[in-house]
């Protein structure tokens, strides 16, 4: 039996689950789990600060650029986000997260895959962000995308399109 993928713009009743779904990576990005007996109370504080400085961050990105910030669903239940912000010039991939119980199904690449297809369409590269000790780092060289600055803390990576064409979203490029 298949699932139906969808997207959808996100929408105030999906705070719970994006708090979830931050809360997750955080916990693993930060080693929250490993943390002692007793720190529940700072680990709680800690991931309520980082849900709350991403989304102050993200307000920010779309207050200067056409963006779209998705809920990706499967069979109707949410399982992933992601933020794509579009320029004259390029394509950014701001945020791409997806559930621990939905990684290594292929959503990411698909997800991926027709943000390429919109880059080839449009003639413009997609760039990102990755933290070194991200996995997703590797995913990304997979999946074409060269470093093009070492930032110390993190990659700035970026993939040139080809003639291939096939799109997701429409973010026309300004005459």
């Amino acid at each position: 039996m298949s699932q139906i993928l969808k997207l959808r713009p996100t929408r105030p009743d999906d705070e719970p689950f994006l708090r979830e779904l931050k809360a997750q990576l955080d916990t693993e990005r930060l080693g929250i789990q490993y943390w002692g007996p007793g720190q529940e109370e700072t680990a709680r504080k800690v991931i309520e600060l980082q849900f709350r400085g991403h989304a102050a961050h993200y307000a920010k990105v779309k207050a200067n650029w056409e963006t779209k910030d998705n809920i990706v669903e499967l069979d109707g239940t949410p399982v992933g986000r992601f933020i794509l912000a579009g320029g004259r010039s390029e394509l950014r991939l701001c945020d791409i997260a997806i559930d621990r119980a939905h990684r290594g199904m292929g959503l990411g690449k698909v997800i991926l895959d027709s943000i390429k297809n919109e880059c080839a369409r449009s003639q413009r590269p997609l760039r990102l962000h990755v933290d070194r000790l991200n996995n997703a780092f590797q995913f990304y060289v997979s999946q074409g995308f060269r470093v093009v600055e070492d930032v110390g803390t993190h990659y700035k990576m970026e993939w040139n399109p080809s003639p291939e064409s096939g799109r997701l979203y429409s973010f026309a490029p300004a005459p």
